[in-house]
């Protein structure tokens, strides 16, 4: 039952994490600019499945420091290939240092939230 838990707060958080990139991508594109809408649903769905892949990682015995920021740069990884081919360099680092950040948030607060519900018990 925790791990379910888990999994469904880290997945929520991956799709919230997800809708804000997707709506920075778009506050932050120049006027007459519209991002392309294949990124857009990749971003999300990249977002969306780091959330779920942390949610299953409880088992790594790691500290969720390491095992949230780990799986957020390497999820993100491969949304900074589209960058770089592009010649985007500040972009693809924008998205590599937000997967780490979102990727310690999802851990952070799914580990803390499920060891708070296992003290309760």
């Amino acid at each position: 039952m925790v791990r379910i838990k888990r999994i469904a707060i880290a997945t929520a958080i991956g799709i919230l994490t997800g809708l804000y990139c997707v709506g920075s991508l778009l506050v932050i594109a120049p006027p007459g600019v519209t991002p392309e809408p294949w990124f857009m649903v990749t971003l999300f769905y990249s977002r969306t499945l780091q959330g779920f892949l942390i949610g299953f990682a409880d088992a790594v015995p790691l500290h969720w420091a390491v095992r949230g920021g780990g799986i957020g740069a390497l999820m993100s990884i491969q949304l900074c290939i589209v960058s770089l081919f592009s010649h985007n360099y500040t972009g693809a680092v924008l998205l590599l240092v937000a997967g780490i950040i979102y990727g310690l948030l999802a851990d952070g607060i799914a580990s803390r939230l499920v060891r708070d519900t296992m003290m309760k018990k």
